[in-house]
């Protein structure tokens, strides 16, 4: 049961729906596979998404928070004598990742090659403490 809840509460504060809303078409997003490292320097994120092009990445970096929602939407429609063919297709990928440290999302870098997302984004300093005297 543990694990149970565990895995509920891992998705659910993830941002990903769990239940589609009463009424609302919702298409299936699913949870891109990602990697987050931390150097000296950056926090190294690394999301497969494996068929996407690059035009159909939306990538949103806060101070504590990497955001990357992926989707593409195909259709094709044929019409020949006596025969209509209609196909619809729908791909999304989506993840919502904290960050273990704050990081400068103004000089956050993005590149991807063969469906794998690499962002780079450099910490910020932490401000040193400083002690004063009481006068």
């Amino acid at each position: 049961m543990d694990r149970l809840f565990k895995e509920f509460n891992e998705r659910f504060y993830s941002g990903e729906r769990l239940l589609p809303v009463p009424g609302e078409k919702m298409p299936a997003l699913r949870t891109a596979v990602a990697d987050v490292q931390e150097t000296d320097e950056n926090v190294i994120a690394t999301v497969e998404l494996p068929g996407m092009k690059k035009e159909n990445i939306t990538l949103t970096v806060t101070e504590n928070m990497l955001e990357v929602k992926a989707e593409t939407k195909e259709e094709e429609k044929e019409e020949k004598e006596g025969y209509k063919s209609w196909r619809s297709r729908y791909r999304g990928f989506y993840r919502r990742l904290p960050l273990p440290s704050a990081v400068d999302s103004e000089s956050a870098k993005a590149t991807y090659r063969n469906g794998v997302l690499e962002v780079t984004m450099p910490k910020v300093e932490k401000k040193k403490k400083k002690e004063i005297s009481i006068e």
